[in-house]
């Protein structure tokens, strides 16, 4: 069953328990990638330190690339209607929810 999470911090530790961190890492890059991003976040990086350089990066395509942002959005996604009134930290927290989820069904039910 596909666990649920309070927060970012909370997900990470879990993605590192079950050993699917890296895949965490490599689909988020990817996701930035296909939406014309630049995010290239090492394999070996901390939790605290990915989750630090995600809310980073997302403020910044937020001030000054709207669009960028919203095929993101579409990318990953995350519903815009689920951000209203959110702050960085909750934006980070629902594309990590989201980005999980897609690693873990990958993990739990490909063949």
């Amino acid at each position: 069953m596909l666990p649920s999470f309070e927060n970012s911090s909370d997900l990470l530790d879990n993605a590192l328990k079950v050993d699917l961190y890296t895949q965490l890492i490599k689909q988020l890059n990817k996701d930035f990638s296909l939406a014309n991003l630049s995010l290239n976040i090492s394999e070996q990086i901390t939790p605290f330190t990915l989750k630090k350089e995600l809310q980073e990066a997302i403020e910044n395509i937020i001030l000054n690339d709207a669009n960028s942002f919203s095929s993101l959005l579409y990318i990953i996604d995350v519903s815009e209607k689920d951000l209203i009134n959110s702050d960085i930290e909750k934006v980070t927290f629902l594309i990590l929810k989201r980005t999980w989820k897609k690693v873990w069904f990958r993990n739990n039910y490909s063949s």
